[in-house]
């Protein structure tokens, strides 16, 4: 009975070696796959190694049949999981070799396609990144509180200037002819807006580093605004800057200004006299009803359009905000023009227009001024004080009965100040309302020169404006109503 079961375990034992046997013949690999090395030795060295290697496969065969069948199966399995990973790597080998077969089949125009795809991926992967980056950067400063110090302990400045600038707003659309006047406010230009070839006159004022002029050109600006609801004073078309530089786009008067008609001329008939001068008391009583006092009331100042009528430009001298009893100071205005409270530096009103006006119509009237224009303030005022204007003998009843009450010393008791000036018979004829509306000819209408009639000069100006400390805020604008803008 002992012997039958030491023969079963025998033979149990024998069929386990075999399989192993199997298992191990079956994962030797073939002369093929050794190494170049053992490929080169001798005979002898290959005898022995292969016994040696015989001898250790023998032992570790009798340590297999010694351990228990929990400790067989895991062997087994771990030998099939290295088995199923050599060949998952070899698919993959075998795939790689197939795909790289298949680019070397392809023209050269699909290679540069499959290129252009990776790089363009790569392209998107790094923009993405770099959007991922902006709004991680914006996220942040947005979650900054206001009251966080940045980076040398300042907050940071909005400069508001339009970097996308509409046509009429760049200056590099316009072409530049000829200066129609200069003084310390900067100089006028003549121009075309190159899209519709529209003449124009272009302001060009000079921005100061101390920045003592800045409020002047923001009040000239703010006032043409207000301009356009007069059709006898200058409109603006358009204002923007420079970082040096601030640009008015000018409605342009071909017929030039009154001073220059007078200096061609010597003295004006009475007939345009009264038509002129009618305008501008429309003009000058649009800008009294918005407390407007312009200050600058003379010829030079007074200009003629393509249709013979007047506009009242330069607001640069103007007070605003002097409505009824209000009143404004200071020395402004041109030597010759002012009135002999503003001499004295006393407060006064809209009477200064008046007397101004006064001064521009005796000089339509006789080519020259009433009063010496020159000395020091005190003597000007004393000119006016002790002489009495040289009235011409050809002036009319009408107008010998309006100058004195226009240049009257005691602004109170001035015409314009103390009674409409509209209803005094040097004006008997006007029908202010058809007036009013341009329904009046002029009897001189210059008309309106073509672009191509000039020629081009050269202007160089500033790059637009990059710094805080030079921009003009809400300075630009373009009319809405501006037709020549295209």
């Amino acid at each position: 009975m002992e012997v039958r079961k030491r023969r079963s375990r025998s033979l149990d034992e024998e069929g386990k070696e075999e399989k192993m046997k199997k298992i191990h013949v079956e994962e030797k690999p073939n002369n093929e796959e050794r190494p170049l090395e053992d490929q080169k030795k001798s005979p002898m060295e290959k005898t022995s190694k292969d016994k040696s290697k015989e001898r250790k496969k023998s032992e570790d065969q009798l340590e297999d049949g010694k351990k228990s069948p929990m400790e067989k199966r895991s062997i087994e399995n771990g030998a099939n999981k290295r088995m199923r990973s050599e060949e998952g790597q070899l698919e993959d080998g075998k795939k790689s070799l197939r795909k790289i077969c298949e680019d070397e089949k392809k023209s050269p125009m699909e290679k540069r396609s499959i290129e252009n795809g990776t790089h363009k991926r790569r392209r998107s992967e790094k923009g993405q990144l770099e959007d991922e980056k902006k709004i991680s950067e914006d996220q942040n400063k947005r979650s900054r509180s206001p009251e966080d110090p940045l980076e040398g302990g300042s907050k940071p400045k909005k400069l508001r200037v339009d970097t996308d600038r509409p046509a009429p707003l760049d200056i590099k659309n316009y072409r530049f002819y000829s200066e129609l006047a200069s003084g310390g406010f900067g100089q006028v230009m003549l121009a075309s807006y190159a899209p519709t070839k529209q003449l124009v006159a272009v302001k060009i004022m000079k921005k100061k580093p101390d920045k003592s002029n800045f409020a002047i050109m923001m009040k000239e600006a703010r006032l043409l605004k207000v301009a356009r609801g007069c059709t006898f004073l200058c409109h603006s078309y358009a204002a923007f800057q420079s970082e040096l530089e601030a640009f008015l786009i000018l409605e342009y008067a071909s017929g030039k200004s009154l001073m220059e008609m007078i200096n061609r001329k010597g003295n004006l008939p009475m007939g345009r006299i009264m038509f002129y001068t009618a305008e501008m008391v429309v003009g000058l009583q649009f800008l009294h009803s918005k407390g407007i006092v312009h200050r600058d009331v003379k010829p030079d100042n007074t200009l003629v359009d393509r249709d013979g009528h007047i506009k009242i430009c330069d607001f640069g001298l103007a007070a605003e905000g002097i409505f009824d009893e209000e009143r404004t100071s200071g020395v402004a205005g041109t030597p010759g023009y002012r009135a002999p409270e503003v001499l004295l530096k006393a407060n006064y009103n809209a009477g200064v227009d008046w007397w101004s006006f006064g001064i521009t119509m005796y000089q339509m009237a006789t080519g020259r001024l009433p009063f010496s224009p020159t000395g020091s303030i005190v003597r000007q005022y004393y000119a006016i004080e002790k002489n009495k204007p040289n009235y011409p003998y050809y002036m009319s009843q009408e107008m010998l009965d309006l100058l004195p009450k226009l240049l009257e010393m005691k602004e109170n008791k001035r015409i314009g100040v103390n009674g409409n000036i509209r209803e005094h018979s040097f004006y008997r004829t006007v029908i202010w309302e058809e007036l009013e509306n341009r329904r009046v000819k002029s009897p001189f209408q210059p008309g309106m020169p073509s672009a191509d009639d000039f020629t081009e000069c050269q202007q160089t100006f500033s790059a637009n404006v990059r710094k805080e400390e030079t921009n003009l805020e809400d300075f630009s604008y373009v009319d809405p109503n501006w037709e020549g803008q295209g």
